[in-house]
């Protein structure tokens, strides 16, 4: 077979095919024959968006500064012992309220009740020496002591045997001899000097009878603090108002309790640790830009996460120094809290009333939209949707303070966000606003 014939094989067949098909195409193409339409594209809707619209409007806000802090009582103290001894009895336990002057336990007192007696007997025998039933008050003359008296009387009868003496021997001639009348002399002096050894007697043993009615006085006072009580609360003067340091129920409620009966304390020893939590202090740290904006007797709004409502105090106390560490200084306010419903150690958000802006351009929180940072809202205008961007800052209630953006008469739509973008066509449904 020669190399013509193997030139006409099936491959060389098939590619001639090809080659015709192809150019019949372009001459299809050539002679302006139609080719088959694209299928055209959907028409963008043009329908309007139905929407929720509402004014903005020029209103007051009120300013504030937004502190954290910790819910302190009034007062936290710890009842310790003030004099050793076994513990008898436990009245109160964690939990329990009381009032000032209820009583909290009681240690032994039969040793002290002796101490008393014993100091009591020690001070009448010295009252005895005196011949006296009791103690004479402090302006008590020891010269209308018994013994005194006695001495005194002595000394005046001594001193008119000598005065007669004189006047017999001072006659002439003497009727008593020089001897007789020294011994009148020396008599009369002896009497003078007794009289002032008692007077000086009865000074040191009413002084000692003073002494031994302090020691009993003493004793006395360790026998009552055999009984420990719940004390008095003494408020420090505040710039807090009457009804917020001031009410029926000054009690304290027991937050631990540190010992046991039939468990010897010494003096000192912690017993009870007991917190009056009306009112409370609420102590925070404040920024140091905001110095200039706060100062006492602000109102304070706070919440804790126990309740779903805001509780209201006033800035009592103000720290005039800034930790250089946080540059922050702290506030106290003073919370009435009647109902104890809320409790010390707690954590409070808080926001201080500082001052009210008013003129202030509001829109309701549901006609912004945030995102990325960026807020805006959608303008109703000419049947159409605005955006505009913004800046927020306050809330206020239900609305948002706009800080730029708006002149506060715009009609700002609060639905249908989703579905919107500048220039969209919208049909507005009043919201009665």
């Amino acid at each position: 077979m020669n190399a013509s014939s193997r030139q006409t094989g099936p491959g060389t067949q098939a590619r001639r095919a090809c080659a015709l098909s192809a150019a019949l195409a372009l001459l299809w193409a050539a002679c302006g024959c139609p080719q088959k339409p694209p299928a055209p594209r959907a028409a963008p809707s043009t329908a309007p968006v139905e929407v929720e619209v509402c004014r903005a409007r020029l209103g007051t806000v009120e300013r504030t500064v937004e502190v954290f802090g910790t819910l302190w009582g009034d007062e936290d103290v710890t009842i310790s012992a003030k004099v050793p001894g076994r513990v008898a009895e436990i009245f109160r336990d964690v939990g329990d309220r009381g009032m000032p002057g209820e009583i909290l336990a009681q240690i032994e007192k039969t040793d002290y009740e002796l101490v008393v007696r014993e100091k009591e007997l020690q001070m009448r025998q010295v009252l005895a020496k005196l011949n006296l039933e009791a103690l004479p008050p402090p302006d008590f003359d020891p010269a209308r002591v018994p013994t005194v008296v006695r001495a005194r009387l002595q000394a005046d009868n001594a001193q008119a045997r000598l005065h007669r003496g004189r006047s017999l021997h001072e006659q002439d001639p003497p009727l008593i001899s020089d001897q007789d009348f020294a011994d009148l002399q020396t008599a009369a002096a002896v009497a003078l000097s007794n009289y002032e050894v008692e007077l000086l007697a009865a000074r040191a043993l009413l002084a000692e009878a003073q002494q031994r009615k302090a020691e009993m006085d003493v004793a006395i006072q360790q026998l009552t603090d055999t009984t420990v009580r719940i004390p008095r609360p003494a408020r420090p003067p505040t710039t807090a108002p009457a009804s917020a340091t001031s009410g029926d129920d000054d009690s304290y409620a027991v937050a631990a309790r540190m010992v046991s009966v039939g468990e010897y304390v010494k003096e000192g020893s912690p017993l009870f640790r007991l917190v009056d939590d009306n009112p409370l202090k609420l102590r925070a740290a404040v920024p140091e830009r905001y110095l200039s904006a706060i100062s006492a007797g602000q109102t304070v709004t706070l919440k804790v996460e126990s309740y779903d409502r805001r509780f209201e105090g006033r800035i009592a106390r103000i720290n005039p120094q800034i930790d250089p560490a946080s540059r922050t200084f702290q506030i106290e306010a003073t919370v009435p809290n009647p109902q104890r419903l809320l409790k010390p150690g707690g954590f409070a958000t808080a926001r201080v009333h500082t001052h009210a802006s008013t003129g202030v351009v509001l829109a309701p929180r549901r006609a912004v939209v945030s995102f990325a940072g960026t807020s805006k809202v959608y303008v109703a205008r000419g049947g159409r949707a605005v955006e505009v961007v913004v800046r927020t800052g306050q809330e206020a209630g239900d609305e948002v303070e706009i800080l730029s953006g708006l002149r506060g008469d715009e009609q700002l739509i609060m639905s249908g966000h989703s579905r919107l973008a500048g220039g969209a066509p919208v049909k507005v449904r009043d919201s009665g606003r």
